[in-house]
């Protein structure tokens, strides 16, 4: 049995971590400025253009085997 990871376990691990950041990111929207405001949302945006591009990826390589 190889140690290397599946594709299935890397898109868990990248979904669970950006998911973390997103979470982090709406408690700390709470207590933030206008300009931490605009900032954590730009991240937030970010982390889910990466998540969407992740699973679009995964999906790609699943359907092409």
């Amino acid at each position: 049995m190889s140690s290397r990871p599946s594709d299935l376990e890397i898109l868990i691990h990248d979904v669970n971590s950006k998911c973390a950041s997103l979470k982090s990111a709406v408690v700390l929207l709470k207590q933030s400025t206008k300009e931490e405001t605009q900032e954590l949302l730009s991240l937030m945006i970010q982390q889910t253009r990466n998540l969407t591009q992740n699973i679009t990826d995964f999906e790609k390589s699943w359907r092409g085997r």
